[in-house]
Protein backbone atom coordinates (compact mmCIF):
# COMPACT_ATOMS: atom_id res chain seq x y z
CA UNK A 1 0.00 0.00 0.00
CA UNK A 2 1.18 3.55 -0.71
CA UNK A 3 -0.56 6.82 0.16
CA UNK A 4 -0.62 9.34 -2.89
CA UNK A 5 -2.95 11.69 -1.27
CA UNK A 6 -5.31 13.37 1.69
CA UNK A 7 -7.82 16.48 0.99
CA UNK A 8 -9.37 17.43 4.12
CA UNK A 9 -12.10 19.71 3.00
CA UNK A 10 -13.78 20.07 6.36
CA UNK A 11 -12.27 21.07 9.59
CA UNK A 12 -10.24 18.41 11.75
CA UNK A 13 -8.73 19.51 14.96
CA UNK A 14 -6.05 22.33 14.33
CA UNK A 15 -6.17 20.98 10.21
CA UNK A 16 -8.48 23.70 8.00
CA UNK A 17 -10.91 22.81 5.80
CA UNK A 18 -8.77 22.42 2.16
CA UNK A 19 -5.76 21.54 3.83
CA UNK A 20 -3.60 19.05 1.60
CA UNK A 21 -1.12 16.78 1.75
CA UNK A 22 0.99 15.25 -1.33
CA UNK A 23 2.41 11.57 -0.22
CA UNK A 24 4.38 9.64 -2.54
CA UNK A 25 4.76 11.19 -6.32
CA UNK A 26 7.75 9.29 -7.78
CA UNK A 27 6.65 6.01 -8.19
CA UNK A 28 9.72 4.50 -9.38
CA UNK A 29 11.34 4.57 -5.76
CA UNK A 30 8.00 2.93 -4.58
CA UNK A 31 9.71 -0.60 -3.82
CA UNK A 32 12.14 0.75 -1.46
CA UNK A 33 11.72 2.08 1.91
CA UNK A 34 10.85 5.39 2.16
CA UNK A 35 9.12 6.24 5.17
CA UNK A 36 7.49 9.66 5.69
CA UNK A 37 8.71 11.55 8.47
CA UNK A 38 6.28 14.76 9.64
CA UNK A 39 8.20 17.05 11.55
CA UNK A 40 7.80 20.21 13.25
CA UNK A 41 7.08 22.28 15.98
CA UNK A 42 4.38 21.16 19.16
CA UNK A 43 0.83 22.03 17.60
CA UNK A 44 2.02 22.29 14.34
CA UNK A 45 -0.52 19.61 13.26
CA UNK A 46 1.48 17.16 12.39
CA UNK A 47 0.11 14.20 14.92
CA UNK A 48 -3.29 15.40 13.17
CA UNK A 49 -2.59 14.26 9.91
CA UNK A 50 -2.36 10.17 11.89
CA UNK A 51 -5.38 10.75 13.91
CA UNK A 52 -7.56 11.88 10.38
CA UNK A 53 -5.99 9.20 8.81
CA UNK A 54 -6.93 6.49 11.57
CA UNK A 55 -10.39 7.95 11.93
CA UNK A 56 -11.19 7.76 8.14
CA UNK A 57 -10.11 4.03 7.72
CA UNK A 58 -11.95 3.04 11.07
CA UNK A 59 -15.21 4.64 9.45
CA UNK A 60 -15.12 3.48 6.37
CA UNK A 61 -13.99 -0.63 7.81
CA UNK A 62 -17.28 -0.07 9.62
CA UNK A 63 -19.04 1.29 6.22
CA UNK A 64 -18.29 -2.07 4.63
CA UNK A 65 -17.93 -4.78 7.59
CA UNK A 66 -20.34 -7.18 7.70
CA UNK A 67 -21.11 -6.79 11.82
CA UNK A 68 -21.81 -3.39 13.74
CA UNK A 69 -23.36 -4.13 17.73
CA UNK A 70 -26.98 -2.79 17.94
CA UNK A 71 -25.62 -0.30 20.61
CA UNK A 72 -23.34 0.80 18.17
CA UNK A 73 -25.12 1.64 15.25
CA UNK A 74 -26.82 4.64 17.25
CA UNK A 75 -23.65 6.29 17.18
CA UNK A 76 -22.72 5.34 13.93
CA UNK A 77 -23.43 7.10 10.62
CA UNK A 78 -22.74 6.53 7.05
CA UNK A 79 -22.92 9.42 6.02
CA UNK A 80 -21.34 11.25 8.91
CA UNK A 81 -17.58 10.92 9.49
CA UNK A 82 -14.83 12.66 11.16
CA UNK A 83 -13.38 14.40 9.46
CA UNK A 84 -16.32 14.32 7.26
CA UNK A 85 -15.71 15.38 3.58
CA UNK A 86 -12.23 14.50 2.08
CA UNK A 87 -10.45 12.90 -0.59
CA UNK A 88 -7.81 10.15 -0.22
CA UNK A 89 -6.17 8.30 -2.66
CA UNK A 90 -3.69 6.03 -2.79
CA UNK A 91 -2.32 2.38 -3.99
CA UNK A 92 -3.03 -1.12 -3.23
CA UNK A 93 -1.55 -4.34 -4.13
CA UNK A 94 -4.16 -6.89 -5.77
CA UNK A 95 -4.96 -10.13 -3.74
CA UNK A 96 -4.70 -12.32 -7.07
CA UNK A 97 -2.31 -14.34 -6.34
CA UNK A 98 0.05 -12.60 -8.75
CA UNK A 99 3.53 -10.75 -8.05
CA UNK A 100 3.56 -7.37 -6.62
CA UNK A 101 4.72 -5.16 -8.87
CA UNK A 102 3.16 -1.59 -9.35
CA UNK A 103 1.62 -3.02 -12.88
CA UNK A 104 -0.31 -5.58 -10.41
CA UNK A 105 -2.31 -2.20 -8.07
CA UNK A 106 -5.00 -0.43 -8.06
CA UNK A 107 -4.92 3.10 -7.53
CA UNK A 108 -8.12 3.78 -4.86
CA UNK A 109 -9.88 7.15 -4.91
CA UNK A 110 -12.08 7.60 -1.44
CA UNK A 111 -14.48 10.82 -1.65
CA UNK A 112 -16.41 11.80 0.55
CA UNK A 113 -18.69 14.46 1.58
CA UNK A 114 -21.30 16.32 3.52
CA UNK A 115 -23.53 19.20 1.57
CA UNK A 116 -25.72 16.97 -0.02
CA UNK A 117 -29.41 17.02 0.84
CA UNK A 118 -29.84 13.60 1.29
CA UNK A 119 -27.85 11.84 3.82
CA UNK A 120 -27.01 8.91 1.08
CA UNK A 121 -25.74 11.21 -1.37
CA UNK A 122 -22.84 11.96 1.79
CA UNK A 123 -21.86 8.36 2.21
CA UNK A 124 -17.72 7.92 1.06
CA UNK A 125 -17.45 6.51 -2.59
CA UNK A 126 -14.62 4.16 -3.18
CA UNK A 127 -12.91 3.89 -6.86
CA UNK A 128 -10.46 1.54 -8.76
CA UNK A 129 -8.39 2.52 -12.03
CA UNK A 130 -6.02 -0.11 -13.36
CA UNK A 131 -2.52 0.57 -13.80
CA UNK A 132 -1.12 3.63 -15.51
CA UNK A 133 -3.91 5.11 -13.51
CA UNK A 134 -4.54 8.13 -16.25
CA UNK A 135 -7.49 9.18 -18.21
CA UNK A 136 -7.07 6.05 -20.59
CA UNK A 137 -7.97 3.97 -18.09
CA UNK A 138 -12.02 3.99 -16.66
CA UNK A 139 -12.56 4.58 -13.03
CA UNK A 140 -14.91 1.92 -11.94
CA UNK A 141 -17.21 2.52 -8.25
CA UNK A 142 -17.35 -0.40 -6.17
CA UNK A 143 -20.18 -1.21 -3.74
CA UNK A 144 -19.58 -0.27 0.16
CA UNK A 145 -22.51 -1.87 1.50
CA UNK A 146 -22.65 -5.47 2.62
CA UNK A 147 -24.59 -8.49 1.71
CA UNK A 148 -28.26 -7.75 2.57
CA UNK A 149 -28.32 -10.09 5.32
CA UNK A 150 -24.59 -9.41 6.30
CA UNK A 151 -23.02 -12.80 5.50
CA UNK A 152 -20.29 -11.13 3.47
CA UNK A 153 -18.22 -7.98 4.01
CA UNK A 154 -19.23 -5.58 1.02
CA UNK A 155 -16.81 -5.86 -1.70
CA UNK A 156 -14.69 -2.36 -0.91
CA UNK A 157 -13.72 -4.45 2.13
CA UNK A 158 -11.11 -6.31 -0.53
CA UNK A 159 -9.47 -2.27 -1.44
CA UNK A 160 -8.77 -1.04 1.98
CA UNK A 161 -5.56 -1.87 3.70
CA UNK A 162 -5.05 -5.17 5.34
CA UNK A 163 -4.11 -3.72 8.55
CA UNK A 164 -3.99 0.21 10.05
CA UNK A 165 -1.11 -0.62 12.76
CA UNK A 166 -0.86 2.56 15.08
CA UNK A 167 1.61 3.32 18.23
CA UNK A 168 2.10 6.34 20.34
CA UNK A 169 4.73 6.97 22.89
CA UNK A 170 2.33 9.26 24.55
CA UNK A 171 -1.13 9.32 25.83
CA UNK A 172 -2.74 10.37 22.47
CA UNK A 173 -6.08 9.76 23.21
CA UNK A 174 -7.22 11.13 19.93
CA UNK A 175 -5.25 9.09 17.72
CA UNK A 176 -5.93 6.13 20.11
CA UNK A 177 -10.05 6.76 20.14
CA UNK A 178 -11.20 4.59 16.43
CA UNK A 179 -8.98 1.39 18.18
CA UNK A 180 -10.38 1.71 21.71
CA UNK A 181 -13.99 1.77 19.50
CA UNK A 182 -12.44 -1.05 17.62
CA UNK A 183 -11.64 -3.09 20.38
CA UNK A 184 -15.48 -3.04 22.17
CA UNK A 185 -16.85 -3.68 18.86
CA UNK A 186 -14.86 -6.95 18.35
CA UNK A 187 -15.62 -7.60 22.06
CA UNK A 188 -19.24 -7.73 21.06
CA UNK A 189 -18.57 -9.57 17.84
CA UNK A 190 -16.60 -12.44 19.82
CA UNK A 191 -20.34 -12.69 22.32
CA UNK A 192 -22.42 -12.69 19.89
CA UNK A 193 -20.69 -15.03 17.00
CA UNK A 194 -20.46 -16.99 20.64
CA UNK A 195 -24.22 -16.69 21.23
CA UNK A 196 -25.64 -17.45 17.37
CA UNK A 197 -22.63 -20.66 17.33
CA UNK A 198 -21.00 -19.05 14.67
CA UNK A 199 -17.30 -20.57 14.13
CA UNK A 200 -14.78 -18.16 15.50
CA UNK A 201 -12.50 -16.19 12.96
CA UNK A 202 -10.42 -13.60 13.80
CA UNK A 203 -11.18 -9.78 14.26
CA UNK A 204 -13.00 -8.62 10.97
CA UNK A 205 -11.28 -4.86 11.49
CA UNK A 206 -8.24 -4.00 10.22
CA UNK A 207 -7.13 -1.50 13.17
CA UNK A 208 -4.63 -2.78 15.78
CA UNK A 209 -3.31 -0.35 18.53
CA UNK A 210 -0.04 -1.47 19.90
CA UNK A 211 -0.11 -0.37 23.75
CA UNK A 212 1.70 -1.94 26.64
CA UNK A 213 -0.66 -5.47 26.63
CA UNK A 214 -0.72 -6.09 22.42
CA UNK A 215 3.04 -5.45 22.98
CA UNK A 216 3.68 -7.99 25.23
CA UNK A 217 1.83 -10.57 22.60
CA UNK A 218 3.92 -8.67 19.21
CA UNK A 219 6.65 -9.46 21.11
CA UNK A 220 6.00 -13.15 22.21
CA UNK A 221 4.83 -14.20 18.83
CA UNK A 222 7.95 -12.65 17.42
CA UNK A 223 10.39 -14.50 19.49
CA UNK A 224 8.81 -17.57 19.75
CA UNK A 225 8.26 -17.68 15.60
CA UNK A 226 11.59 -16.01 14.36
CA UNK A 227 14.93 -17.14 13.69
CA UNK A 228 18.13 -15.92 14.88
CA UNK A 229 19.41 -13.86 11.82
CA UNK A 230 15.93 -12.32 12.02
CA UNK A 231 16.24 -10.72 15.38
CA UNK A 232 19.49 -10.06 15.44
CA UNK A 233 18.62 -6.65 16.26
CA UNK A 234 17.34 -7.49 19.58
CA UNK A 235 20.32 -8.87 20.39
CA UNK A 236 22.66 -6.31 19.28
CA UNK A 237 21.23 -3.62 20.69
CA UNK A 238 19.23 -4.83 23.83
CA UNK A 239 21.51 -7.78 24.68
CA UNK A 240 18.09 -10.11 24.43
CA UNK A 241 19.59 -13.83 24.64
CA UNK A 242 15.91 -15.80 24.59
CA UNK A 243 12.72 -16.04 25.89
CA UNK A 244 12.73 -17.91 28.81
CA UNK A 245 9.47 -18.89 30.29
CA UNK A 246 6.31 -17.09 30.84
CA UNK A 247 2.71 -17.79 31.76
CA UNK A 248 -0.48 -17.51 29.68
CA UNK A 249 -3.77 -16.91 32.29
CA UNK A 250 -7.57 -17.46 32.22
CA UNK A 251 -10.20 -16.66 34.29
CA UNK A 252 -12.97 -18.28 32.25
CA UNK A 253 -15.91 -15.75 32.67
CA UNK A 254 -19.67 -16.70 32.09
CA UNK A 255 -20.68 -14.92 28.86
CA UNK A 256 -23.11 -13.13 31.39
CA UNK A 257 -24.21 -13.33 34.85
CA UNK A 258 -27.41 -14.96 33.52
CA UNK A 259 -25.71 -17.11 31.33
CA UNK A 260 -23.66 -20.79 31.95
CA UNK A 261 -21.73 -20.31 28.56
CA UNK A 262 -18.11 -19.33 29.65
CA UNK A 263 -16.00 -16.92 27.34
CA UNK A 264 -13.79 -19.02 26.49
CA UNK A 265 -15.54 -22.04 25.71
CA UNK A 266 -16.14 -20.17 22.06
CA UNK A 267 -12.14 -20.82 21.45
CA UNK A 268 -11.79 -24.36 23.26
CA UNK A 269 -10.24 -25.70 20.64
CA UNK A 270 -7.07 -22.78 20.01
CA UNK A 271 -6.40 -23.02 24.06
CA UNK A 272 -6.50 -27.13 22.97
CA UNK A 273 -3.39 -26.12 20.67
CA UNK A 274 -2.11 -23.91 23.15
CA UNK A 275 -1.83 -26.50 26.17
CA UNK A 276 -0.16 -28.83 23.47
CA UNK A 277 3.02 -26.49 23.43
CA UNK A 278 3.09 -26.18 27.01
CA UNK A 279 5.51 -27.18 29.75
CA UNK A 280 2.63 -27.84 32.11
CA UNK A 281 -0.59 -26.80 32.75
CA UNK A 282 -3.20 -26.86 35.83
CA UNK A 283 -6.65 -26.04 35.87
CA UNK A 284 -9.25 -24.96 38.51
CA UNK A 285 -12.64 -25.89 37.86
CA UNK A 286 -15.31 -23.71 39.37
CA UNK A 287 -13.65 -21.20 41.77
CA UNK A 288 -15.68 -19.25 43.61
CA UNK A 289 -14.24 -15.64 43.35
CA UNK A 290 -14.27 -13.91 47.43
CA UNK A 291 -15.24 -10.79 45.39
CA UNK A 292 -18.99 -12.22 45.03
CA UNK A 293 -20.51 -15.36 43.99
CA UNK A 294 -19.55 -15.56 40.28
CA UNK A 295 -18.28 -19.19 39.76
CA UNK A 296 -15.76 -19.82 36.65
CA UNK A 297 -12.81 -22.02 36.12
CA UNK A 298 -9.08 -20.65 36.39
CA UNK A 299 -6.36 -21.67 33.71
CA UNK A 300 -2.88 -21.59 33.76
CA UNK A 301 -0.49 -22.14 30.92
CA UNK A 302 3.40 -22.70 31.58
CA UNK A 303 5.93 -22.13 29.22
CA UNK A 304 9.14 -23.21 29.71
CA UNK A 305 11.04 -22.00 26.40
CA UNK A 306 13.57 -24.06 24.64
CA UNK A 307 13.70 -25.69 20.99
CA UNK A 308 10.83 -27.92 21.69
CA UNK A 309 8.60 -25.55 22.65
CA UNK A 310 8.80 -23.26 19.21
CA UNK A 311 8.99 -26.46 17.61
CA UNK A 312 4.99 -27.04 19.04
CA UNK A 313 4.27 -23.52 18.50
CA UNK A 314 5.05 -23.57 14.24
CA UNK A 315 3.21 -26.91 14.21
CA UNK A 316 -0.24 -25.35 15.96
CA UNK A 317 -0.10 -21.92 14.39
CA UNK A 318 0.72 -21.48 10.55
CA UNK A 319 2.74 -18.07 11.17
CA UNK A 320 3.61 -15.51 14.10
CA UNK A 321 0.51 -13.21 13.21
CA UNK A 322 -2.05 -15.87 13.62
CA UNK A 323 -0.69 -16.77 17.15
CA UNK A 324 -0.75 -12.51 17.67
CA UNK A 325 -4.19 -12.21 16.14
CA UNK A 326 -5.18 -14.63 18.92
CA UNK A 327 -4.00 -12.77 21.51
CA UNK A 328 -5.54 -9.72 20.09
CA UNK A 329 -8.67 -11.60 20.53
CA UNK A 330 -8.28 -12.85 23.97
CA UNK A 331 -6.82 -8.97 25.26
CA UNK A 332 -9.98 -7.94 23.55
CA UNK A 333 -12.08 -10.26 25.91
CA UNK A 334 -11.24 -8.08 29.03
CA UNK A 335 -13.80 -5.70 27.75
CA UNK A 336 -16.33 -7.88 29.50
CA UNK A 337 -15.89 -5.68 32.45
CA UNK A 338 -17.20 -2.20 30.42
CA UNK A 339 -21.20 -1.68 31.02
CA UNK A 340 -23.07 -1.19 28.22
CA UNK A 341 -23.54 2.63 28.97
CA UNK A 342 -19.76 3.19 29.01
CA UNK A 343 -19.54 1.42 25.74
CA UNK A 344 -21.82 4.35 24.47
CA UNK A 345 -20.06 7.03 25.81
CA UNK A 346 -17.23 5.58 24.06
CA UNK A 347 -19.35 5.53 21.08
CA UNK A 348 -20.28 8.83 20.79
CA UNK A 349 -16.95 10.50 22.02
CA UNK A 350 -14.62 12.75 19.92
CA UNK A 351 -11.51 11.78 21.33
CA UNK A 352 -10.84 13.89 24.76
CA UNK A 353 -10.67 11.62 28.39
CA UNK A 354 -12.31 8.99 26.70
CA UNK A 355 -9.52 6.02 28.10
CA UNK A 356 -10.39 7.52 31.51
CA UNK A 357 -14.41 6.40 30.66
CA UNK A 358 -13.01 3.11 31.01
CA UNK A 359 -13.26 0.80 33.91
CA UNK A 360 -9.68 -0.44 34.87
CA UNK A 361 -9.45 -4.60 35.76
CA UNK A 362 -8.05 -5.99 38.24
CA UNK A 363 -6.09 -9.18 37.97
CA UNK A 364 -9.58 -11.41 38.59
CA UNK A 365 -11.38 -9.53 36.70
CA UNK A 366 -9.57 -9.80 33.25
CA UNK A 367 -10.37 -12.93 31.49
CA UNK A 368 -6.49 -13.24 30.07
CA UNK A 369 -3.46 -11.83 31.01
CA UNK A 370 0.12 -12.74 31.30
CA UNK A 371 2.37 -13.56 34.39
CA UNK A 372 6.18 -13.89 34.79
CA UNK A 373 7.31 -12.92 31.55
CA UNK A 374 10.84 -13.31 31.68
CA UNK A 375 13.60 -12.88 29.18
CA UNK A 376 16.77 -13.97 29.46
CA UNK A 377 19.30 -10.76 29.02
CA UNK A 378 22.87 -9.92 28.94
CA UNK A 379 23.59 -7.04 31.45
CA UNK A 380 26.77 -4.70 30.44
CA UNK A 381 29.44 -5.38 33.29
CA UNK A 382 27.87 -8.33 34.08
CA UNK A 383 29.60 -12.22 33.41
CA UNK A 384 26.14 -13.77 33.64
CA UNK A 385 23.36 -13.04 31.61
CA UNK A 386 19.77 -12.49 33.81
CA UNK A 387 16.37 -13.43 33.47
CA UNK A 388 14.83 -9.83 33.24
CA UNK A 389 10.37 -9.56 33.91
CA UNK A 390 9.33 -7.41 30.57
CA UNK A 391 8.06 -4.96 32.97
CA UNK A 392 12.08 -4.47 34.51
CA UNK A 393 13.31 -2.79 31.36
CA UNK A 394 13.47 0.25 30.44
CA UNK A 395 11.02 2.99 28.62
CA UNK A 396 13.43 2.73 25.82
CA UNK A 397 14.01 -0.53 25.80
CA UNK A 398 10.45 -1.42 25.92
CA UNK A 399 9.74 1.33 23.15
CA UNK A 400 12.38 -0.59 20.39
CA UNK A 401 11.02 -3.89 21.41
CA UNK A 402 7.39 -2.78 20.52
CA UNK A 403 8.69 -1.10 17.00
CA UNK A 404 10.54 -4.00 16.14
CA UNK A 405 7.75 -6.73 17.22
CA UNK A 406 5.56 -4.74 14.82
CA UNK A 407 7.62 -4.65 11.69
CA UNK A 408 8.44 -8.62 12.42
CA UNK A 409 4.58 -9.34 12.13
CA UNK A 410 3.22 -7.57 9.44
CA UNK A 411 4.90 -10.07 6.72
CA UNK A 412 3.02 -10.23 3.14
CA UNK A 413 0.24 -8.37 5.01
CA UNK A 414 -0.80 -4.69 3.02
CA UNK A 415 0.00 -2.21 5.86
CA UNK A 416 -0.76 1.44 6.62
CA UNK A 417 1.63 1.96 9.85
CA UNK A 418 1.33 5.08 12.02
CA UNK A 419 3.83 6.13 14.64
CA UNK A 420 3.46 9.03 16.62
CA UNK A 421 7.27 9.70 17.94
CA UNK A 422 8.43 6.37 18.51
CA UNK A 423 11.75 6.94 19.80
CA UNK A 424 11.20 9.56 22.61
CA UNK A 425 12.62 7.58 25.13
CA UNK A 426 15.50 6.67 22.90
CA UNK A 427 19.23 7.42 23.86
CA UNK A 428 21.15 9.50 20.57
CA UNK A 429 22.58 6.24 19.43
CA UNK A 430 19.17 4.47 18.98
CA UNK A 431 17.29 7.65 17.18
CA UNK A 432 20.61 7.56 14.99
CA UNK A 433 19.95 4.07 13.68
CA UNK A 434 16.05 3.65 13.93
CA UNK A 435 15.09 4.01 10.67
CA UNK A 436 18.01 1.47 9.04
CA UNK A 437 16.05 -0.41 12.08
CA UNK A 438 12.64 -0.25 10.80
CA UNK A 439 13.78 -1.23 7.42
CA UNK A 440 15.84 -4.13 8.62
CA UNK A 441 13.19 -5.48 10.04
CA UNK A 442 10.13 -5.04 7.75
CA UNK A 443 12.36 -6.85 5.56
CA UNK A 444 13.49 -9.57 7.96
CA UNK A 445 9.70 -10.11 8.51
CA UNK A 446 9.13 -11.68 4.80
CA UNK A 447 7.65 -14.98 4.11
CA UNK A 448 10.80 -16.60 3.21
CA UNK A 449 11.00 -19.41 0.20
CA UNK A 450 8.31 -18.80 -1.65
CA UNK A 451 7.61 -20.70 -4.76
CA UNK A 452 8.00 -17.23 -7.05
CA UNK A 453 10.61 -15.54 -4.77
CA UNK A 454 10.54 -13.50 -1.90
CA UNK A 455 7.80 -10.56 -2.18
CA UNK A 456 8.98 -7.03 -2.04
CA UNK A 457 7.62 -6.42 1.37
CA UNK A 458 8.46 -2.66 1.34
CA UNK A 459 5.88 -2.07 -1.68
CA UNK A 460 3.02 -3.44 0.65
CA UNK A 461 3.65 -0.87 3.52
CA UNK A 462 3.76 2.62 4.18
CA UNK A 463 4.99 3.98 7.22
CA UNK A 464 4.38 7.67 8.34
CA UNK A 465 6.39 8.82 11.62
CA UNK A 466 6.08 11.58 13.83
CA UNK A 467 9.24 13.13 15.13
CA UNK A 468 11.35 15.85 16.28
CA UNK A 469 14.74 14.17 16.12
CA UNK A 470 17.60 14.91 13.75
CA UNK A 471 18.61 12.10 13.64
CA UNK A 472 15.64 10.45 11.98
CA UNK A 473 14.95 13.47 9.78
CA UNK A 474 18.50 12.75 8.39
CA UNK A 475 18.09 9.26 7.32
CA UNK A 476 14.79 10.07 5.22
CA UNK A 477 14.56 11.40 1.83
CA UNK A 478 13.81 15.10 1.13
CA UNK A 479 10.51 13.96 -0.85
CA UNK A 480 9.33 11.93 2.27
CA UNK A 481 10.45 14.81 5.24
CA UNK A 482 7.03 16.86 5.65
CA UNK A 483 7.70 19.87 7.68
CA UNK A 484 4.50 21.32 9.42
CA UNK A 485 3.91 25.06 9.71
CA UNK A 486 1.97 27.99 10.65
CA UNK A 487 1.47 30.37 7.37
CA UNK A 488 2.93 33.97 9.21
CA UNK A 489 -0.49 35.73 8.56
CA UNK A 490 -3.15 33.28 8.25
CA UNK A 491 -1.49 31.31 11.23
CA UNK A 492 -3.36 28.03 8.65
CA UNK A 493 -1.48 24.60 9.08
CA UNK A 494 0.96 24.52 6.08
CA UNK A 495 2.88 21.09 5.16
CA UNK A 496 5.35 21.08 3.09
CA UNK A 497 8.27 18.95 1.78
CA UNK A 498 11.59 19.37 2.56
CA UNK A 499 12.57 19.13 -1.05
CA UNK A 500 9.56 21.88 -1.97
CA UNK A 501 11.47 23.77 0.74
CA UNK A 502 14.65 23.15 -1.14
CA UNK A 503 16.65 21.49 1.65
CA UNK A 504 17.99 17.97 1.24
CA UNK A 505 17.80 15.91 4.54
CA UNK A 506 19.21 12.81 3.53
CA UNK A 507 22.68 12.53 5.15
CA UNK A 508 22.65 16.10 6.53
CA UNK A 509 24.15 16.94 9.79
CA UNK A 510 22.33 17.35 12.90
CA UNK A 511 22.84 20.52 13.88
CA UNK A 512 21.95 22.15 9.75
CA UNK A 513 18.64 20.53 10.36
CA UNK A 514 17.92 21.85 13.39
CA UNK A 515 18.96 25.41 11.97
CA UNK A 516 17.01 24.31 8.69
CA UNK A 517 13.90 23.33 9.88
CA UNK A 518 13.31 24.12 13.64
CA UNK A 519 15.13 28.02 13.52
CA UNK A 520 17.69 26.52 16.25
CA UNK A 521 21.06 27.68 15.64
CA UNK A 522 23.02 26.16 18.72
CA UNK A 523 24.56 22.73 19.46
CA UNK A 524 24.11 23.49 23.04
CA UNK A 525 21.41 23.78 25.34
CA UNK A 526 19.85 27.49 26.51
CA UNK A 527 21.39 27.29 29.80
CA UNK A 528 25.12 26.34 28.98
CA UNK A 529 24.92 29.02 26.11
CA UNK A 530 23.97 31.79 28.55
CA UNK A 531 27.04 31.37 30.57
CA UNK A 532 29.04 31.93 26.70
CA UNK A 533 26.67 35.14 25.94
CA UNK A 534 27.29 36.60 29.61
CA UNK A 535 31.19 37.42 28.48
CA UNK A 536 31.71 40.68 27.57
CA UNK A 537 34.67 41.10 25.74
CA UNK A 538 35.05 44.54 25.84
CA UNK A 539 36.15 44.19 29.48
CA UNK A 540 39.19 41.76 28.84
CA UNK A 541 41.95 44.51 28.97
CA UNK A 542 45.08 42.24 29.88
CA UNK A 543 46.33 38.37 29.27
CA UNK A 544 45.88 37.75 32.51
CA UNK A 545 41.97 38.25 32.07
CA UNK A 546 41.82 36.16 28.86
CA UNK A 547 43.82 33.42 31.11
CA UNK A 548 41.45 33.88 33.70
CA UNK A 549 38.46 33.61 31.23
CA UNK A 550 39.58 30.28 30.10
CA UNK A 551 40.02 28.69 33.01
CA UNK A 552 36.24 29.70 33.93
CA UNK A 553 35.12 28.37 30.59
CA UNK A 554 36.65 24.63 31.66
CA UNK A 555 33.44 24.07 33.31
CA UNK A 556 31.53 23.81 29.94
CA UNK A 557 32.34 20.69 27.39
CA UNK A 558 33.87 21.17 23.99
CA UNK A 559 31.15 22.63 21.03
CA UNK A 560 30.99 24.89 18.23
CA UNK A 561 29.94 27.38 20.63
CA UNK A 562 32.54 27.33 23.06
CA UNK A 563 35.40 27.22 20.40
CA UNK A 564 34.00 30.21 18.83
CA UNK A 565 34.16 31.93 21.96
CA UNK A 566 37.90 31.20 22.24
CA UNK A 567 39.14 31.84 18.98
CA UNK A 568 37.55 35.31 19.54
CA UNK A 569 39.15 35.31 22.65
CA UNK A 570 42.62 34.08 21.09
CA UNK A 571 42.29 36.84 18.31
CA UNK A 572 42.06 39.70 20.86
CA UNK A 573 45.58 42.08 21.19
CA UNK A 574 45.83 42.94 24.84
CA UNK A 575 48.71 43.76 27.32
CA UNK A 576 50.61 41.76 28.61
Amino acid sequence: MKLLKLHIQDEFRSLHEGFSIDFHKDMDSMDTFQPFCFAGLNGSGKSNVLEALASIFYHLEFCVSKFRPQNFDKHFKRHISTPDAYTLQYLIGKNNGDSYTLTNFYKVTINKTNHHNKAKDNEPKLFIQEYPYDDTVEKKEIPMLSSEYNEEAAEAKNYLPDLVVAYSSGENETLSLPFIKNRLINFDKYCEDFKENIIFDEPESSLIYIDEGMSQAVLLAALLFEDEKTLKPLKKELGILKLQSFTLHFNNKLLETTDIKPLLEHVEDIIERLKKCTTSWHEKKNDVINTGDETYSVLSLDFYVDEATKTAFKRHFSTSFELFRFFQVLYELNSNIVPENIKEEVYSSQGFYTKSKLPVAAPLDTVFHFLDYKILKKIKGKKEPKALLLREFSDGEQQFLHTIGICLMLKERRTLLLLDEPETHFNPSWRAKFIKILNDSIYAGRLKNLPNGDINVHLLKDVILTSHSPFIISDCMPNNVIFFDRHKVTELVEAKSAKELEFNTFGTSVETILDELFDYNQSIGDWSNEELLKIQFDSIKTETDKNELKKKLRVLGPSIEKDLVLAKLNRLELKG
